[in-house]
């Protein structure tokens, strides 16, 4: 494939300054799209601007594809519906309005599955989605919204349901348990962590971005090739204090607590969202492979070096 100029949202961000790495050592031309004005990599073009004012037609000019990677990484609803949903609608209606509309590449979630699905099979781009979404947390719902919006534009569209991201400087997720210090209250010990290194969930997202979709709209899961067990996450992150529970001992808790504080419970006392984090599943993810020919390079367990494990 030839030279693609890709805008990227997000690009002060992880994942978009990994997107932002990764299309330039592909040698594609790069416009790193930003909130705030910062660092950008020798190479690209740097834009500065909300989102949810939409993008200024000079950045899209001529640009093949565009990888949305901004939204909001907090539970709170009202940072998520200004800075992932309302801003996801303003970019797709800045889209909308060119009259040569580029190819667009979300990232979305591996989460928005329905917490229902059975351990097994492996869940696929055809499982069902979530169906009770007031259930779960906020920013799953954002999350979910990102991917009807996009869908209901009618725009050529690829939408990456990416697992949990980890790198060398971060490798910790709500799949595991909770912990606060030294602190680490495990939720069981089996079952797949759904995780992805961040530079092969960039090299996915880029990869979409020179793929032609089936259609109007294709899905793909974005997971490694052999998650972790919890139980390997566990030692990786070596906690002062670990204690082990089980997340089944949870759930009359979490059925009391929700009836009597809604959705001010906490994440993990969520009936919800306790099954959805902890249930014992696994994430197809050969459609990915098979599309875009991407293999995931990382493996958690592979690393040289995690946070709190010994080098």
């Amino acid at each position: 494939m030839g030279t693609l100029k890709i805008l990227i949202t997000g690009a002060g961000g992880a994942i978009g300054a990994a997107c932002v790495q990764e299309a330039l050592a592909r040698g594609h031309e790069v416009v790193a799209l930003r909130r705030r004005a910062g660092e950008t990599p020798q190479g690209a073009t740097a834009w500065t601007c909300d989102l949810i004012d939409g993008v200024p037609k000079e950045a899209l000019a001529n640009v093949d594809a565009v990888i949305h990677t901004a939204a909001s990484v907090s539970n709170d609803p009202a940072a998520l519906k200004r800075d992932t949903i309302e801003a996801t609608s303003a970019l797709v209606a800045s889209i909308d309005a060119l009259t040569n509309k580029p190819l667009f590449v979300l990232a979305s979630t591996i989460s928005v599955y329905d917490a229902d699905l059975p351990e097994r099979p492996p869940i696929n781009e055809s499982s069902a989605l979530e169906t009770r979404a007031k259930d779960r947390d906020p920013y799953m719902r954002a999350k979910l919204s990102q991917e009807q919006c996009v869908k209901d534009a009618g725009i050529k569209a690829w939408v990456l349901r990416i697992g949990a991201v980890y790198s060398e400087g971060n490798c910790w997720n709500a799949h595991i348990g909770f912990r606060k210090g030294p602190l680490l209250v495990s939720l069981g010990r089996n079952g797949e962590v759904p995780t992805v290194h961040l530079k092969d969930a960039a090299s996915a997202l880029v990869s979409s971005a020179e793929t032609e979709p089936m259609g109007p709209f294709e899905a793909l899961n974005i997971v490694e090739e052999v998650p972790p067990k919890r139980r390997e996450m566990i030692v990786a992150l070596a906690p002062a204090i670990h204690l082990p529970l089980h997340w089944f001992l949870l759930v009359p808790f979490a059925y009391v607590a929700h009836r009597v504080f809604g959705s001010r419970t906490p994440g993990l006392l969520q009936p919800r969202i306790l099954r959805a984090r902890m249930s014992n599943r696994s994430y197809d993810n050969s459609r990915a492979k098979s599309r875009l020919g991407w293999h995931p390079e990382w493996h958690f367990c592979a690393m040289k070096s995690v946070p709190g494990r010994p080098a």
